[in-house]
């Protein structure tokens, strides 16, 4: 396999976003079709330059500056993290229709997060990361400038906070290159850094972030490329951290406070959604549950919790696609993505969290405490998706970017997978823990029908399968109208939330002297940025990383 064929997933959907910019001045639109192509490219890439050789490729373009190399590299970290990147985001582009503005900026927040996951290098993945941010916040601009939104400001300081490890990596360990950083240049405080990066480029918070007001908007589809091409890169940082540490992080407390901020991060959502009015809002709280369950077991620093890890990311990546596509009405489709957001067995999801719970009571300690913590997060969420078959749709969506059908289809199959759950391990989670973890991968055994662990083997296909045709029987034999569609009371309310939402009000309330606020007002800033050719700023920050490193 030549070296140059790791330019494909990236240049692949960048030659698209060109082309469908130079035929729309020309007043030629090729919007939707012209974007699936350029996603579904991507993925075909990944899997032409991956699956013939399983390992490494590499290509180096030049330098940055400084020592810092122009370097890209395909492994099973980009791998597994392109497909949960570029999948949902193929499926979108070729299900909803887009003008050609819109096609042209989600092709390049694709190419972006692409460059992220395939930089060899942390100075490379900073510069890729926020290019995709700006990229993110220009996109959401141009379908809906008075929509709820992401602050600029907050989702590029996590890459300037990234900017800042490579530097220190660059200095300290003369290389910054991922493979190649001494691991004593990977200190306690140089660690914050990053894990303070990360944690901001995903947004992993207790209270509601961004995540959950995306789906307040009344389209979802500058929201739902958004959070499928930015929401993975913060999860690929803790990953790429073991391979920095040599599979390890730099102190076994690290793990622990960053399970604790999973467990917190799972638990605030499990709160909101239980405490949801719409159907809409629940769904809302959806990823950032998937996302608090995945930090959990990737925190743990085990083989185990991190492939569970990486089988939560993939299904939180399909449900975004499902639950971008899910029209505001009650029938069928709703009621199978609840069961499969929640985790009902014998799901992927519901297969994923017990090996990681587990996995938190394999590592034992105080590790062990969060898996019951964990426990009764999943609790929570089983109560949410109880109370929100009944709850009302919410605000109404365009029919024409719905499709009940498809977005049915995808909760299925992440039902209906469970039984896969040692597959999807073998061929996707497996190579990664492999890659960063190599003194501990080795661990890991149970190939296609069952998952081994520490202390149990967890036989999936015949645990799973009869689950699923028990599952199937119930089904066809129960009539749709015996389910209860009455919405029900709330668990337990959660009045923090609006006391931190008067508290943010005061916040914007607050105003700065006339003659200081065009050169402090951050949202003119971000206004005017998302106002502007994107082909300028995109110009204007690839000049700002040229200027830095030389």
């Amino acid at each position: 396999m030549p070296s140059a064929a790791v330019l494909g997933p990236v240049v692949i959907p960048l030659v698209v976003a060109a082309g469908i910019a130079a035929f729309g001045l020309a007043r030629i639109d090729l919007g939707r079709m012209a974007a699936a192509a350029g996603a579904w490219g991507s993925v075909v890439a990944l899997f032409a330059v991956w699956l013939p050789v399983r390992s490494s490729l590499e290509l180096t373009l030049g330098q940055l500056g400084f020592g810092s190399a122009f370097d890209l590299r395909i492994d099973g970290v980009t791998f597994a993290f392109g497909l949960i990147v570029a999948a949902p985001a193929a499926v979108l582009l070729t299900l909803q229709p887009r003008a050609w503005p819109e096609a042209a900026l989600s092709m390049l927040a694709l190419t972006a997060a692409m460059a992220s996951l395939e930089a060899g290098g942390v100075v490379l993945t900073a510069i890729a990361g926020g290019t995709a941010a700006t990229l993110a916040i220009i996109m959401l601009d141009t379908e809906e400038p008075r929509a709820t939104r992401p602050s600029w400001a907050l989702l590029l300081s996590g890459w300037l906070g990234l900017t800042w490890v490579g530097v220190i990596l660059q200095i300290g360990g003369g290389t910054a290159v991922y493979t190649a950083v001494p691991v004593g240049a990977v200190t306690g405080p140089v660690f914050v850094v990053l894990a303070v990066s990360a944690v901001i480029a995903t947004s992993l918070f207790p209270w509601r972030t961004w995540l959950s007001r995306l789906w307040a908007r009344t389209s979802l589809r500058a929201a739902a490329i958004t959070i499928a091409t930015l929401y993975p890169l913060g999860f690929y940082l803790l990953v790429r951290a073991y391979e920095l540490g040599d599979g390890r992080y730099p102190h076994p407390l690290f793990n622990v406070v960053l399970a604790s901020i999973g467990i917190a991060a799972a638990f605030g959502a499990a709160a909101r959604a239980q405490a949801a009015i719409t159907r809409r809002e629940f769904f809302g709280e959806v990823i950032p549950g998937f996302g608090g369950f995945a930090l959990i077991a990737i925190a743990l620093g085990t083989p185990l919790g991190l492939v569970a890890g990486l089988i939560m990311l993939a299904t939180a990546s399909a449900m975004v696609a499902c639950m971008a596509l899910l029209p505001d009405r009650a029938g069928l489709a709703p009621l199978v993505t609840i069961a499969a957001a929640v985790g009902l067995p014998p799901g992927l999801a519901f297969g994923a969290r017990v090996i990681g719970i587990e996995a938190t009571f394999e590592a034992g300690d105080f590790l062990g405490l969060i898996g019951v913590a964990g426990a009764a997060a999943w609790v929570t969420w089983m109560v949410a998706g109880a109370r929100a078959i009944g709850l009302p749709g919410g605000r109404g969506r365009p029919t024409a970017e719905t499709f009940a059908g498809v977005s049915m289809l995808i909760a299925g199959l992440t039902l209906v997978a469970g039984p896969a759950l040692a597959a999807t391990q073998f061929g996707l989670a497996n190579p990664v823990a492999a890659e960063v973890m190599p003194s501990s991968a080795g661990s890991l055994a149970g190939g296609l029908i069952s998952v081994v662990t520490v202390s149990s083997v967890m036989p999936v296909v015949t645990l799973f399968v009869p689950l699923l045709l028990i599952g199937v029987a119930i089904y066809s034999l129960t009539d749709m109208a015996a389910i209860r569609t009455q919405a029900r009371t709330a668990l337990f309310k959660v009045p923090a939330a609006a006391a931190l939402e008067r508290a943010r009000a005061v916040i914007r309330a607050a105003r700065v002297p006339e003659q200081y606020r065009s050169i402090l007002d951050l949202k003119e800033l971000e206004a005017a940025a998302a106002r502007s050719n994107p082909i300028l700023w995109l110009a204007a920050l690839v000049a700002l990383g040229f200027a830095v490193t030389r």
